[in-house]
């Protein structure tokens, strides 16, 4: 604990944002490359959900953390809504203190928006003219599963890494992942580990590369239908032979972190071949 009494400490970021580090876990919520615009280039601009075309845009956060993509989602939208709502819903186990979210805060416009989104952890809901957000509280695993089929037209999945945090990483909740999305869904990611992308492969997601950011390395972007540039045949053939993307498995969705059989990864014969769509995919492309 530190003198706060929480198990977060504040850090800066070089694009001047302020991320929190977890006690916990052992690690920041966001690349120190810069927080705010990790959340603004590798999920909203990387994830294309504001470039299209319907009256209600659907968007699920997993990892609310200290809403910054909340925030840049928000801020990008409400800078051309176009006549169109946005609905954001948000799971989150561990929310961010008051007492530590009360020092972060941003100047002019975001900073406006940003003093009602940190209230989100306290009153669950924000309400505004252009959208909503509503925050489900409690393990990531049991919240998605209350949530409606073919509901959401971008993910933005941002929990703390597979090693930190294996349990939102497993194959079978991708698939929960998978079940809730749009057919077209985008799902971005910051993680471009191989078990990552074999366990959305597996869950029935066409995988591709997304943009490096900083220092940190490329991530990922996977989709319930066809990717502009999905991976390779090179890549692909990778992630059939290589042990280290075998994926993580939770069948029960129950599993405890430091504990049971989802966390030792299986054998390579446990990866399935690419799924169909990414087959289609890349021969498309």
């Amino acid at each position: 604990m530190n003198s706060s009494g929480t198990h977060f400490h504040p850090i800066t970021t070089e694009d001047g944002s302020l991320s929190l580090y977890s006690e916990e876990y052992g690690q920041a919520m966001h690349t120190v490359s810069g927080a705010y615009e990790e959340a603004l280039f590798k999920h909203v601009r990387a994830s294309g959900v504001l470039n299209l075309d319907r009256r209600e845009i659907h968007v699920l956060d997993v990892g609310f953390g200290i809403g910054y993509n909340v925030l840049a989602l928000m801020e990008e939208f409400c800078r051309n809504p176009m006549g169109r709502t946005l609905e954001i819903v948000t799971l989150e186990k561990d929310p961010a203190p008051a007492v530590l979210l009360n020092g972060i805060g941003f100047d002019g416009d975001r900073g406006m928006l940003y003093e009602k989104i940190k209230r989100i952890p306290e009153t669950g809901l924000l309400m505004e003219k252009a959208g909503s957000v509503l925050l489900l509280p409690g393990d990531a695993r049991v919240s998605v599963r209350k949530l409606r089929a073919s509901r959401f037209h971008a993910i933005f999945h941002d929990p703390y890494s597979p090693a930190k945090n294996p349990e939102l990483w497993s194959v079978d909740f991708f698939r929960e992942l998978y079940r809730t999305a749009d057919a077209g869904c985008v799902l971005t990611t910051y993680s471009g580990a191989l078990q990552v992308r074999s366990g959305l492969m597996e869950a029935g997601f066409t995988v591709g590369k997304a943009p490096s950011l900083g220092r940190k390395r490329e991530g990922t972007l996977a989709a319930k239908g066809p990717l502009a540039e999905p991976l390779g045949a090179d890549e692909l053939a990778r992630l059939r032979r290589d042990p280290k993307a075998t994926p993580y498995r939770d069948e029960t969705l129950a599993a405890g972190r430091g504990a049971g059989p989802f966390l030792t990864q299986l054998s390579r014969a446990t990866i399935r071949r690419p799924n169909r769509m990414a087959s289609a995919s890349s021969t498309a492309k």
